[in-house]
């Protein structure tokens, strides 16, 4: 289990955060969505323990949490907004290097390795370095390390940023198989049809706050709407007339 109690972030006199709360359950995937700026990868970066909240609390399976308990990041594993790579590696190490960070035992790394390059589709560039591969490349190498360690929970910032819709599609499904695994999945998205057809609930956060979130049935009942882009547009026009 995941638990936020208000989540407070500013960054230079500017509020990021400003009291978030949320509760996910095991094998839960909750989409986050909301505009550029809204405060989605403040919130993902805290939870991955890159940044600490200004004030706030977050419990990981009932044990408080913050970004230097090494035994709870151990369960979390984060695909950034922005990849970072080490270039001169090849996509292999590159997995090595983080199978280490996560203690994943030499004999068990195989298969993991095997099943990702296949799985995603670039086996081709197993053992070339990352500095020469594309975009999209590097993402599929982002979401491998992430998803091969087997975490409890999975964070995701625009994880199919440059993926082609063929591997979307098949990572839209290994999503739902870790979920079904148990595993709570928290992901931000700008993609709304991505968030709609994995979610098991949506939030939308703006200035920093969540300000409505349920399940999609709900969230469209709600609206009276066909389809969670309406619910969205809607949502955020009125809460901008709102102000």
């Amino acid at each position: 289990m995941l638990e936020i109690h208000g989540l407070v972030k500013t960054y230079n006199n500017h509020p990021a955060l400003r009291g978030i709360d949320l509760k996910l359950e095991k094998g839960e995937v909750y989409g986050l969505l909301g505009p550029n700026g809204a405060g989605k990868t403040t919130t993902l970066k805290i939870l991955a323990g890159l940044i600490s909240p200004d004030s706030g609390d977050i419990f990981v399976n009932g044990e408080r949490y913050h970004r230097d308990h090494g035994s709870l990041k151990q369960i979390i594993s984060y695909v950034p907004d922005q990849p970072f790579v080490y270039p001169k590696l090849t996509g292999e190490e590159h997995l090595h290097f983080f199978a280490d960070l996560y203690k994943i035992p030499r004999d068990k790394r195989k298969e993991k390795f095997d099943f990702f390059f296949d799985y995603l589709e670039f086996e081709l560039y197993r053992f070339e370095l990352v500095e020469t591969y594309s975009a999209g490349t590097r993402q599929k190498l982002l979401i491998s390390q992430a998803l091969m360690v087997e975490p409890e929970i999975l964070l995701l910032d625009e994880p199919l940023t440059s993926i082609d819709p063929l591997v979307a599609r098949k990572f839209k499904q290994l999503l739902k198989q870790k979920s079904a695994g148990g595993t709570i999945i928290l992901f931000a998205t700008h993609i709304l049809s991505l968030a709609q057809e994995v979610s098991r609930r949506i939030g939308i956060i703006i200035d920093g706050k969540i300000i409505t979130e349920g399940s999609l049935e709900e969230l469209l009942k709600i609206s009276q709407g066909k389809d969670i882009e309406e619910f969205y547009f809607n949502t955020v026009i009125n809460y901008e007339k709102s102000l």
